[in-house]
């Protein structure tokens, strides 16, 4: 069983059809077949936030929100808490020196504590993880 760091644009991009691409399929199919997903303790959050801007411009339904979840669970991710040192220390530096969000920034963190492999289809970060020998699917 190999654990992947998912964050939050791979996620949801289950959810919308028009944001699916073959890489991000390719993750959950992973997680599906036995790899167990990695996330930071906010990674719900940050899941829901969108899935309600989503139901907010008719992208989604209440109801199909909540399929999602239940889907996620089935999953059974692990859920990792960074501790203050963590954020003080590594996942600032991570943001100041590669002008990311303290999120994004803490998905790279927790790769590279890890050393699992992240799952992002956001660029910047992609780009930021790379040069931080980080290996990205």
């Amino acid at each position: 069983m190999t654990r992947i760091v998912i964050d939050a644009s791979v996620t949801l991009s289950w959810c919308f059809p028009d944001e699916q691409a073959p890489a991000s399929m390719s993750v959950l199919d992973r997680l599906r077949t036995g790899d167990q997903a990695l996330v930071p303790a906010f990674w719900a959050l940050e899941v829901l936030n969108t899935l309600l801007v989503g139901e907010r411009k008719g992208r989604i339904t209440a109801g199909q929100t909540r399929a999602f979840f239940d889907a996620l669970r089935i999953l059974n991710p692990t859920l990792d808490c960074a501790s203050l040192e963590q954020v003080a220390g590594p996942v600032q530096i991570i943001c100041r020196d590669h002008r990311l969000t303290p999120y994004d920034a803490l998905y790279i963190e927790l790769a590279l504590r890890s050393g699992c492999p992240l799952a992002t289809v956001d660029q910047p970060q992609r780009q930021a993880a790379t040069s931080l020998g980080v290996h990205c699917l």
